[in-house]
């Protein structure tokens, strides 16, 4: 008797694993009891019209409960933010024959906003990586990021959906595609015999991000269609409304935001994709976006604005695959003056190595063109500026240090040629408080 239960202990054992390898392949949705308490009642008659197919399943329903109560102030901000860009990427969109509805991916991968930065090092409205960004026209370099553009990005944008759509001949996939890369959707095709998203869904051979990627898309276009209904009272952000001017190479935003009388932010906002606040000095001149009905003003004021021109001198640690070329191609300096200032003979590099690539900016400091107003003369009196030298401690952010002297976090990275944000204990700093 003993030996009968012992084998079928045996057979037990070696037969659950498989069970439990069959069941592990089907991804339940966990919903979250806290926010999705119970299905929401919408009738498939009262959801709004799309190119894109609306399914109204589980996963849809738990994310627009998802986005009307956990993530409320988040969806509230996206939808203010939507008002600057989505006319313009709809427009976009139906120029290259797409669904404007797809302008929703741009919502859930960065809520509108050009200076997101993924852990995956994806940046911009449209959230794409270097790679990718490149492969379909986009610049990125030390100064220049388009990938922050958003029109130079939607187009980029459109042109990948398109490939993706031609390739899946569905927007679910294709959407699913945009998140996971098109390689990983085709494998999961050929793993399950199924080209349909909900199925493949089921699966765990998606990450979780990708399967829930369609559902945030659907749910934020069921809600930004009809915001009212899901009680929303936001007023979005009006369009920006800007013209083109051409200014030297070299030019710092500051200079034009005085000259034309604008806030430095606005000025940043419209033109993202300058990754120093400056145009590249490495150019003559470079296209600038300003507030529409300024550009002849600007353009006026800064002919009459004496330029300070400084050199700055970056420092490049040399890194695993890189060439002389390509680093002088990032920088926008030719390879030859590369060699040449850090008197290289050879053009092999090795890793660690430390390059230098003096380049020449302008505006960083000048003088305005409206003359001061006459004073009563007095007895001249010499007074340096005062210039502070701070030792970094343990604990210290740049954030606290410039807050801590009343000084702008953007003139303390300037004054010490940082390019980021970390800091070590240890550091000089100098600061101008009076600057």
């Amino acid at each position: 008797m003993m030996k009968k239960l012992w084998g079928l202990l045996l057979v037990f054992v070696l037969i659950s694993p498989a069970l439990a390898f069959q069941k592990s392949e089907i991804d339940p949705f966990d919903r979250d009891e806290n926010i999705a308490e119970e299905r929401l009642q919408l009738i498939e008659e009262e959801l709004p019209p799309s190119e894109i197919p609306i399914t109204l399943n589980e996963r849809v329903e738990y994310f627009i409960r998802y986005f009307t109560t956990k993530k409320r102030d988040v969806f509230a901000r996206w939808l203010a933010r939507s008002g600057r860009y989505m006319p313009m990427i709809k427009e976009i969109l139906r120029s290259y024959g797409l669904p404007e509805d797809l302008a929703y991916l741009a919502m859930i991968e960065s809520g509108f906003n050009p200076f997101a930065y993924s852990r995956a090092g994806a940046c911009g409205i449209w959230q794409f990586i270097r790679s990718t960004g490149r492969k379909y026209g986009l610049k990125i370099n030390y100064w220049v990021d388009e990938r922050r553009d958003p029109e130079k990005a939607t187009h980029a944008a459109a042109k990948y959906l398109l490939d993706l759509y031609q390739e899946f001949e569905c927007w679910h996939l294709a959407s699913a595609s945009y998140n996971a890369g098109e390689a990983k959707v085709r494998n999961a095709i050929k793993r399950y015999g199924t080209r349909d998203f909900w199925k493949l869904s089921q699966y765990r051979y998606l990450k979780r991000e990708t399967k829930n990627y369609v559902p945030k898309m659907i749910a934020a276009m069921i809600i930004a269609k009809n915001p009212k209904k899901f009680g929303f009272d936001v007023d979005p952000y009006p369009p920006l409304d800007y013209e083109v001017i051409e200014v030297p190479g070299g030019t710092d935003l500051r200079a034009v935001a005085l000259a034309s009388g604008t806030d430095y932010d606005l000025i940043r906002l419209l033109n993202a994709e300058l990754r120093r606040g400056k145009t590249p000095p490495t150019v003559a001149s470079y296209p600038v976006k300003v507030p529409f009905g300024k550009g002849e003003e600007i353009l006026s004021a800064l002919k009459k604005v004496r330029f300070i021109y400084t050199r700055q001198t970056i420092r490049h640690r040399v890194r695993r695959g890189e060439t002389l070329y390509r680093i002088a191609r990032y920088y926008g300096v030719s390879a030859r003056y590369l060699k040449r200032v850090n008197r290289l003979r050879r053009n092999r590099l090795r890793i660690g190595q430390i390059l230098r690539i003096p380049v020449r900016t302008q505006a960083v400091l000048y003088v305005s063109p409206h003359p001061a107003p006459p004073v009563k003369k007095v007895k001249k009196t010499t007074r340096k500026k005062k210039v502070l030298v701070y030792r970094v401690r343990r604990g210290d952010s740049l954030w606290k240090i410039a807050r801590k002297f009343g000084v702008r976090l953007y003139d303390l990275k300037a004054w010490n040629n940082l390019r980021r944000n970390k800091i070590r204990p240890g550091l000089r700093l100098i600061i101008r408080p009076e600057a």
